[in-house]
């Protein structure tokens, strides 16, 4: 069974976002499911550097649509990324110099701050745009 199931509740509306979304969940799949299955430290490694490099692309892909849109929340939101970028670097940082395989703790922390993110942060962007197009006033 997968770490984290895609549910409809994730969606945010966005169908760009929401598809980002996806592909960062089964990537978070792929490296609860290296580490569960005792893979050497190199896959779970290579694993965790995908799950980084999609990090940031996905940030900079929402960044970009907060400037666009100019929400006025840009600031809280850049730095719940900028705290979960330096989480994950330091778990691959960790990783790299073999002093910890990725423990079900760190696991855990990838898996609820992704959920809290998604269903907090992101949707309260989504929420703004949604009222910006139908020219409701953001509160």
């Amino acid at each position: 069974m997968a770490f984290v199931v895609w549910k409809k509740a994730f969606e945010i509306g966005f169908e760009l976002i929401d598809e980002q979304h996806k592909i960062f969940v089964n990537l978070l799949n792929e490296l609860h499911e290296a580490q569960t299955q005792g893979t050497s430290q190199h896959v779970i490694k290579e694993s965790l550097a995908k799950f980084v490099d999609y990090t940031h692309y996905h940030f900079n892909t929402e960044e970009t649509l907060f400037r666009q849109y100019n929400y006025p929340q840009i600031e809280e939101h850049l730095e719940e990324h900028s705290y979960f970028i330096d989480k994950v670097r330091l778990f691959q940082l960790n990783s790299q110099k073999n002093d910890l395989l990725i423990s079900l703790k760190t696991l855990d922390f990838l898996k609820e701050w992704t959920i809290n993110h998604i269903l907090g942060t992101d949707q309260l962007f989504s929420d703004f745009v949604r009222s910006q197009e139908l020219g409701a006033e953001f509160n």
